[in-house]
């Protein structure tokens, strides 16, 4: 296998850092960039120059254990390997190769029985925390005991929540700093991932975890709180309505959504599937022929919404996802920015995946390619702002809105009384300066901040048509006086649940009449013979990248 010219400088790096230091490094390579190939390539490497060399690959999950198997295993097919995981039922630590489970490595019988290993690779290793009486650490320590390797980590992400950076020479840091880093704009701009495209979603959507309801566990937002906020049947059905606009209608075939809790998972997919979506939760209590038979139908497109809670955070690779759903608030960074990368691998056509954050992550730690733990601005400071013109989130620095290209924003100077000739007063004031900053998009100052027009029809026409999740669907198309391509809107009609019922009410609003016909076959004839001829003008409103219609005017 030829590595990318980045993982060959990634493998240069090791090498000069256990040349030129003592402490173990750390490799940076983000989610998607083939991290588990480079350490693969590398313990092939040095195995060829000493075959009596041992090596140790030590994860925290089954996923990464598997994952780091298949790849060692495309890299080198004949690879002398062994696996030391309960979960997998295998307890074998005797070939030159050793993939473990730490959990499963960290009891003392197995432990103590374990021979030396000459390198040591730490996958996921932000997981390797201050604790010295933690599992990592006391496998780390024997095996430092018992002889004397060389230990490197490979992490996306360096930093702990409430530690910051997990790399340093103090004595609370195991590692001692960063042999080689890439960043996600490199792989970006190299076209080794794809960007993530993020919009404001529905106010009504959102996950709040601000309110007095959520208290802190570890750092972090409860589960159990959170949880009694993400399972209200109306935000639930929010956050469906605001995805299907913004993402399934669109043509987005492959949605991951990142849940609270096992509860929530469950009942958002039978939510999703009271829509009409093709959609399958995992979770860790998912027994794995199923979770298998699960990822195989997604990465097929045979599911079009997958719902998990933490299985597929790290360890996952799906390349043909196209949105990822967080339903999550979060305060760590770490979760924060392994969720997003789920969805940036390369794939086919795909030109970039959808982010749609109903947990404020973006507002709380920034766009992912600049977000930093413990960054020198104040936590009030702005970390990102939405186009007033496409609702697009872009991060505070960028001055024009990748998505439209529409400048940012001047920011509301802060008044401590009514502000002269505006007829506001301070509540008035404090509400323009919050929307100003991109922070809150309510009800009303979305009417104000949208942009919508009324166009004058000449002909309305319809067609079969197929998405690109292969769902059918009735294609009509407003052709008006100043444009010369229709204007389209997307009726799927006979379509079970929320989907086909909103068809239904769409076309008693556009024809004037309770009864929707039953096949789309027999709305496209119905349209095309005259059943939206009374239909004068439509109102259409920039969403993303799309004018979309939204309403009609006899």
């Amino acid at each position: 296998m030829k590595l990318r010219e980045y993982q060959e400088q990634s493998i240069d790096g090791i090498k000069h850092w256990f040349g030129t230091q003592t402490s173990p490094p750390l490799l940076v390579l983000p989610t998607g960039s083939g991290k588990t190939v480079v350490f693969a390539t590398l313990i092939q490497k040095l195995f060829k120059m000493n075959p009596n060399k041992r090596f140790l690959i030590l994860a925290h999950r089954q996923e990464l254990i598997s994952q780091a198997r298949d790849k060692l295993l495309s890299v080198w097919p004949c690879a002398p390997y062994s696996i030391m995981a309960a979960g997998l039922k295998k307890f074998d630590a005797t070939a030159p190769i050793v993939i473990a489970s730490r959990d499963t490595l960290a009891s003392k019988k197995r432990l103590h029985t374990c021979e030396p290993f000459d390198l040591v690779v730490v996958d996921e290793a932000h997981h390797v925390g201050p604790d010295k009486n933690s599992r990592y650490r006391k496998i780390l320590s024997h095996l430092q005991e018992i002889g004397d390797p060389y230990v490197m980590g490979v992490t996306a992400t360096p930093y702990r929540m409430g530690q910051g950076m997990i790399y340093g020479m103090d004595d609370e840091y195991y590692f001692g700093g960063v042999a080689h880093q890439v960043t996600i704009p490199d792989l970006i701009e190299q076209n080794y991932l794809c960007r993530l495209s993020a919009f404001a979603v529905a106010d009504s959507a959102i996950i709040d975890a601000s309110t007095a309801r959520v208290k802190f566990k570890g750092g972090d937002y409860r589960e159990a709180d959170l949880e009694v906020i993400a399972m209200e049947d109306s935000t639930i059905v929010q956050i469906i309505d605001d995805w299907i606009d913004k993402a399934f209608s669109k043509g987005r075939t492959s949605s991951v959504f990142f849940c609270v809790t096992v509860a929530h998972a469950y009942k958002m997919c039978m939510y999703l599937k009271k829509s009409g979506i093709k959609a399958a939760a995992i979770t860790a209590e998912t027994p794995n022929k199923e979770r298998v038979q699960i990822l195989k139908d997604f990465e097929s497109g045979e599911i079009n919404a997958l719902c998990n809670v933490a299985v597929l955070t790290e360890g996952w690779d799906a390349p043909r996802t196209d949105c990822i759903a967080v339903l999550r608030p979060t305060k760590s960074l770490g979760l924060y920015v392994q969720i997003c990368g789920r969805g940036m691998r390369t794939w086919g056509d795909k030109q970039d995946c959808l982010l749609l954050d109903y947990g404020e992550n973006m507002k709380r730690h920034g766009c992912i390619d600049r977000a930093k733990p413990k960054n020198n601005r104040d936590e009030t400071d702005d970390k990102v702002w939405i186009c007033d013109s496409c609702l697009g989130v872009n991060d505070w620095d960028e001055k024009i809105c990748f998505e439209c290209g529409e400048p940012r924003p001047s920011k509301v100077e802060e008044e401590p009384a009514q502000a002269e000739g505006t007829g506001l007063v301070d509540k008035d004031v404090a509400a323009a300066n919050e929307a100003a900053e991109g922070y809150v998009l309510s009800d009303e100052m979305q009417e104000a901040d949208t942009k919508e027009q009324v166009k004058v029809v000449s002909n309305i026409s319809a067609e079969f048509a197929v998405s690109a999740n292969g769902n059918p669907y009735c294609k009509v198309k407003f052709l008006t006086h100043d444009t010369y391509y229709p204007y389209s809107m997307s009726l799927m009609i006979g379509m079970s649940g929320k989907a086909g019922l909103a068809a239904e009410m769409k076309w008693g609003k556009l024809s004037n009449k309770l009864s929707c016909p039953n096949t789309i076959e027999d709305a496209v004839d119905e349209i095309n013979n005259g059943a939206f001829d009374l239909i004068q003008d439509i109102v259409v409103r920039k969403e993303g990248k799309y004018w979309n219609v939204i309403n009609a005017n006899f």
